[in-house]
């Protein structure tokens, strides 16, 4: 019995509040610090980090989280496809590559009979765990206008070939120069649409930017390159998310600051950049950082930074409200203004 209750006390010890959010660098911090200080330096240090703690209330009734660990039927269903696509490979034809990365490249096929396209990226995969794998895995179960569809996948030894749909406009990467603040929030309500499908299938981007934000000839925007993917909800609770990902220009302060984020934010915080590009067609700061000077004046002097010419493009805009509802520092309340941008949107539909 003794055993029993002693065990049960760990267990207890060791569950954490589902809706308090503390990042692991300040629970190292504080465990390494505390030998060495008095009973009243600790209550000031606990004061101080308890007020820099990120409250929130897991989201379990929208979620309806993506599975790393697909059915048979998926399965079935795409070695149906990748089957169907073989048995009739006579008909495609490759017609250009379409981008070259680090992992692998992406060609363009074309069905000689249908007039059809496809892109199709190839990756090395070395082990049926590879992050590559997983991302075609994720990818195959994400269905949403705003994001790339992944038709099926398949692998031939080391190779991972993903067959997806193909977006004849290029990307945001490609457009030249600024666009004007319609064309922008038309663009900024896609990926605001798209990211919000993602999320509400426990699925963060972690790598939002122009160049993987691709448009069709109607323009609609479509999220792709979901290599970075990660699943943030387990049982129905958001868990923290760990590793310094992403394009240094769009990543949020907490991944630089932190061992520990939470995934929707830095979603939130990188469609905020984005929106920042496509209305100057520059970049805020390299990187979200203390030690980089243009962060520093949005931070705590906005009013100076407007005098900067890049920065001057903005004012007068509506759409400077909605950033400076977007790229602020606390997640929390970047969440907040999210959905709550989300709400009044659906309400003037």
């Amino acid at each position: 019995m003794f055993f029993f209750r002693l065990f049960f006390c760990c267990c207890r010890r060791r569950n954490i509040s589902e809706d308090t959010w503390t990042t692991s660098n300040e629970i190292t911090k504080r465990t390494k610090n505390s030998s060495r200080k008095g009973p009243s330096d600790l209550k000031k240090e606990n004061d101080s980090q308890g007020s820099r703690k990120i409250v929130t209330t897991p989201t379990r009734t929208t979620i309806n989280p993506v599975t790393l660990f697909p059915s048979s039927e998926l399965l079935d269903r795409n070695k149906e496809k990748a089957q169907a696509h073989i048995s009739c490979k006579n008909e495609w034809e490759d017609v250009k590559f379409l981008g070259v990365g680090a992992y692998g490249y992406v060609r363009l096929l074309r069905n000689v009979k249908t007039e059809e396209f496809l892109a199709v990226k190839e990756v090395k995969c070395k082990s049926s765990s590879s992050k590559e794998l997983i991302e075609s895995i994720i990818h195959s179960q994400l269905d949403h206008r705003n994001v790339i569809r992944l038709f099926f996948w398949r692998k031939f030894g080391q190779t991972l070939f993903m067959y997806l749909e193909y977006a004849s406009g290029g990307s945001l990467g490609d457009l030249k120069g600024a666009l004007a603040e319609d064309d922008a929030l038309r663009y900024f309500e896609q990926l605001r649409e798209g990211v919000d499908f993602l999320h509400s299938r426990g699925a963060v981007h972690r790598d939002i930017k122009p160049d993987n934000l691709l448009l069709t000839e109607d323009g609609v925007l479509k999220i792709t390159d979901l290599g970075l993917c990660s699943i943030f909800v387990w049982r129905g609770v958001q868990v923290p998310l760990r590793g310094f990902v992403g394009t240094e220009h769009y990543m949020a302060p907490e991944i630089f600051t932190s061992r520990s984020y939470r995934g929707p934010p830095v979603d939130m915080w990188a469609c905020g950049v984005v929106l920042f590009n496509m209305l100057t067609a520059g970049l805020p700061w390299s990187r979200a950082l203390t030690c980089h000077n243009n962060y520093v004046l949005w931070v705590h002097r906005r009013k100076k930074i407007f005098t900067r010419k890049l920065w001057d493009k903005l004012e007068g805009l509506s759409s400077l409200s909605l950033l400076k509802r977007l790229l602020v520092v606390d997640p929390s309340e970047r969440d907040s203004n999210w959905h709550q941008l989300r709400r009044q949107e659906n309400r003037h539909h």
